[in-house]
């Protein structure tokens, strides 16, 4: 694995440096100024996290029934720190997971080779995006789940010589196992990781059977260790959920009630059918907490007591609205492939925010979508063993925006993704020091020929 410090700070690293302390010290003033929200708990993470530290297990707040509705890495970070009085230290967990994103978004774009503007630019990307900046004062998973991410590409965009398969096989089982922890690490904080898992196994899959770059063992021994890694830390949840429940749920029993929250005859007629930017609050009928409530009352009613049960259900309510409605379904998709991609939040998440913060953030993601666009099609121009080291970055982006198209979506969900758009953008500038070297070798031979 490659070292994340080094022995002499150079001027890079100095840079680094001062853009850590920039950006954290917004965060830490914006853990300050709404201090109160880290005891809120609209996710239940808090709740959950505080049964653990009482011996009552991973169960609902307020009860002793297991549940697996949440994904267990956070509430489990958090036990120790659940309680009111700590609230500072989950306000420190947000600081350093941060703080460590910096940190791994610099590394990864040093092994993309990106220039040093390239650096500095995705670094602040993702140091100033206001989506992060709001949630490190809450107790829930985005600061964390952008972590995993960068965690994820730094281990994904290793440069070439750390994994050359002349490397001893120790060597290579080594980094692929850890990258299977890693791996497994995020999909406990979210479950959408496994169609990032699908797709990039998918490509790498397809890469081996097109080019036979390495041995078929060594792939195979590679691909062993990754799978390992991942079992090592996902199956004691997988073995917990088929003993308490009954099911071996290796996600979560919260797929349901996403994929109908977002597929439903009322949000389709209420929301989708309305002009773009309606509110599923009331306004156009009973609203969402209205739905809601029916929902639940129509479970208990019909004997669905059991959490794995009613999310089973649900999900196969969605379903049969999805089939029985296609047009107004393909028509929610483009809604939450928008809503997912907008540059202003909405709804609840856009309450209580002063008009003219809304339209700075709305300035700053017109940007940010520009220049992310524009780093897309300098990738694109890119050598192709330079384009390839790109590819995990590009399928994370892919890979949370399709789940999205079809499970409920808003702006808080493209969190996770946050780094991996940051390197995008940061390619925007002179370009990749592969790009420069290219363009510098053509002008020499011009210059020789000349």
């Amino acid at each position: 694995m490659p070292p994340l410090l080094p022995k002499r700070l150079s001027s890079d690293h100095w840079i680094l440096l001062s853009i850590l302390l920039c950006c954290v010290g917004l965060r830490f003033g914006v853990v300050v100024l709404r201090f109160d929200e880290l005891n809120n708990d609209p996710d239940s993470y808090l709740g959950i996290a505080r049964n653990l530290s009482l011996g009552n297990g991973y169960s609902t707040p307020g009860t002793d029934t297991p549940t697996t509705f949440r994904p267990p890495l956070y509430p489990v970070l958090i036990t120790a720190i659940s309680s009111e009085e700590l609230a500072w230290g989950r306000g420190l967990l947000n600081l350093l997971a941060a703080a460590g994103s910096l940190v791994l978004i610099w590394k990864s774009a040093e092994h993309l080779g990106l220039s040093r503007s390239g650096r500095i630019l995705a670094a602040l990307i993702y140091g100033l995006d206001p989506l992060l900046l709001r949630y490190s004062s809450l107790s829930m998973t985005e600061t964390i789940a952008s972590f995993m991410s960068a965690l994820l590409l730094w281990r994904l965009t290793v440069p070439a010589g750390a994994t050359d398969v002349r490397l001893a096989h120790s060597s290579i089982w080594r980094d692929a196992f850890m990258t299977g922890i890693i791996f497994g690490l995020c999909v406990l904080t979210r479950p959408t990781y496994w169609v990032f898992a699908a797709l990039y196994s998918a490509y790498l899959g397809w890469q081996f059977l097109r080019f036979r770059s390495v041995e078929a063992s060594t792939f195979l021994r590679r691909s062993f260790a990754v799978v390992v890694g991942v079992a090592l830390v996902v199956s004691p949840w997988l073995v917990r959920n088929l003993i308490v429940l009954d099911a071996p749920i290796l996600m979560t029993t919260h797929g349901g009630y996403t994929i109908l929250l977002g597929n439903n005859e009322a949000f389709y007629e209420e929301v989708v059918n309305q002009p773009f930017g309606t509110v599923w609050d009331g306004s156009n009928g009973p609203g969402q907490a209205v739905w809601a409530n029916n929902i639940n009352l129509k479970m208990d009613q019909i004997g669905l007591k059991a959490e794995v049960d009613r999310d089973r259900w649900m999900s196969s309510l969605a379903k049969e609205t999805i089939r029985n409605h296609p047009e107004l379904f393909l028509k929610a998709c483009l809604l939450r492939f928008a809503r997912f991609w907008n540059v202003v939040p909405s709804g609840p998440a856009a309450e209580h925010v002063h008009g003219s913060v809304l339209y700075a953030v709305g300035i700053y993601y017109t940007v940010i979508w520009f220049l992310l666009v524009t780093g897309s099609v300098s990738l694109f121009r890119e050598e192709t063993n330079s384009r390839q080291r790109w590819v995990p970055i590009v399928i994370l982006v892919i890979s949370f925006t399709t789940l999205h198209l079809v499970y409920w979506s808003n702006v808080r969900m493209r969190a996770p993704i946050v780094p991996a758009l940051a390197l995008i953008a940061g390619a925007v500038t002179t370009g990749t020091t592969s790009m420069m070297a290219h363009r510098l070798k053509r002008l020499y031979q011009r210059s020789s020929i000349s």
